[in-house]
């Protein structure tokens, strides 16, 4: 279905998919649109096709909880007092912390206002804050970690460079294996073969400055407890500092390049359905041109609606062989999948599967991975039967958190009530 965003203005089709699906944390201009409807997220059932989810830790946002903060303004964040820009007190204790990236030669200050009623900065560059004093001076570029003793109106800044270490590692416990900073999402990353074993965080290959994990619930401790890499391979590590909750994925690696979500400020489970940041919001449309510029409309987009393509009638056969149809081979159904995964993973052929994994289960997967956001999910788990009258579940299906079976009648949709209030003879069967 064709869409130009000036002569197909409507509501629906993929202006609703793309606004729909952005908010929380989401910059709208991103995705070439003026303003994000914060609705659509997706449960952990379908992260749970792309990745590993017993390695998926959640990732709060920049600030989980309401701790108290100090506003940290400067060259860094134009001077402003803004969230993203804080040290907090996670004991509630007076004493601050946060990381940032900061410039050599640019300055910054420490605020408890957000009006420059109480800033601080430091006269004589000793460590002490004095009021308002001048302005504080990064003495070179890097990461730097920023404790503040607000009570004591003291301040440190110390310049980290991160690494992991531990058994799991490709140096063991007695060399790093350093992290590189994303600008773009403000973390810190690495790709990495991993064995069985521990892992932890640390600075600038030392002690002084290390992170764990207590209760493996996905936010660091200062000194934590190591963390368990239960099964070898390649995993993308993520750590994410700024302002406390400290956080971090380890997340089994794959290039699989379907899956497109957006995660930062995301919780992976979802307890209220009207909590935007609550599920992963998908990112699979943008109203973006390929090099990058926003479309001929912020509000009503260009993107096409993909109806029917090559990868689905790919799917379609392996589905119909598997279910005894005439005419086909198993061999070519292989053949077939495998150019559908092969495709998805950027012509990386090495997760394809064997005639062994082939069959209806894994069809309906590759479904949900291949066709993701593009409307065929319901229809698909009423084919497979997957859908009512059955175990298969996920959260708030049947409209309760931990998902229960529904009828089989909510297999087809009811008719609207104006359509039978024009035609009488229609009789509502099932609702």
């Amino acid at each position: 279905v064709a869409f130009d965003g000036v002569k197909t203005k409507t509501w629906g089709g993929t202006t609703f998919i793309i606004h729909a699906a952005v908010g929380g944390s989401m910059a709208p201009a991103d995705y070439g649109i003026d303003g994000g409807w914060g609705g659509l997220r997706v449960t952990s059932a379908i992260v749970g096709k792309f990745f590993d989810l017993s390695l998926l830790k959640s990732k709060p946002g920049s600030l989980s909880k309401a701790y108290p903060v100090l506003y940290v303004p400067g060259d860094h964040n134009g001077w402003g007092h803004d969230a993203d820009n804080v040290v907090a007190s996670v004991a509630s204790d007076e004493k601050y912390e946060g990381y940032f990236m900061m410039e050599s030669g640019k300055g910054f200050k420490i605020d408890s206002s957000t009006d420059w009623s109480n800033d601080h900065g430091d006269n004589g560059m000793d460590g002490t804050l004095d009021r308002p004093g001048d302005n504080i001076v990064v003495p070179e570029n890097g990461y730097f970690k920023i404790n503040v003793d607000w009570t004591a109106k003291t301040y440190t800044m110390v310049k980290t460079d991160w690494g992991l270490i531990g058994d799991a590692t490709p140096g063991g416990w007695n060399n790093d294996t350093n992290l590189e900073y994303d600008a773009a999402t403000k973390t810190w990353t690495l790709i990495v073969e991993l064995g069985t074993g521990k892992i932890k965080f640390r600075a600038n290959d030392g002690w002084d400055i290390n992170y764990g994990d207590n209760g493996a619930d996905g936010i660091l401790e200062a000194g934590g407890s190591d963390i368990d890499i239960t099964e070898p391979g390649k995993y993308l590590v993520t750590l994410k500092l700024g302002a406390p909750d400290y956080t971090y994925t380890v997340v089994k690696y794959a290039s699989d390049e379907r899956g497109m979500f957006y995660s930062d400020g995301q919780s992976l489970e979802i307890t209220d359905i009207f909590e935007f940041t609550e599920g992963y919001a998908v990112t699979k449309f943008k109203n973006l041109t390929v090099g990058g510029a926003q479309g001929s409309h912020a509000t009503f987009v260009d993107n096409d609606f993909p109806m029917f393509r090559i990868a689905d009638v790919y799917l379609m056969y392996a589905e119909a062989v598997l279910r005894g149809g005439s005419g086909g081979s198993e061999a070519i159904a292989l053949t077939l999948v495998n150019d559908v995964i092969t495709r998805g993973y950027g012509g990386d052929a090495s997760s394809n599967i064997t005639a062994d994994d082939l069959s209806l289960d894994f069809i309906l997967d590759e479904r949900a991975r291949e066709l993701l956001w593009e409307g065929h999910r319901r229809t698909d788990l009423v084919r497979f039967g997957k859908f009512s009258d059955t175990d298969y579940l996920w959260a708030f299906k049947g409209g309760v958190q931990e998902g229960k079976s529904v009828d089989s009648k909510f297999d087809i949709y009811p008719l609207p009530a104006s359509d039978i209030a024009a035609n009488p003879n229609l009789v509502q069967i099932y609702y």
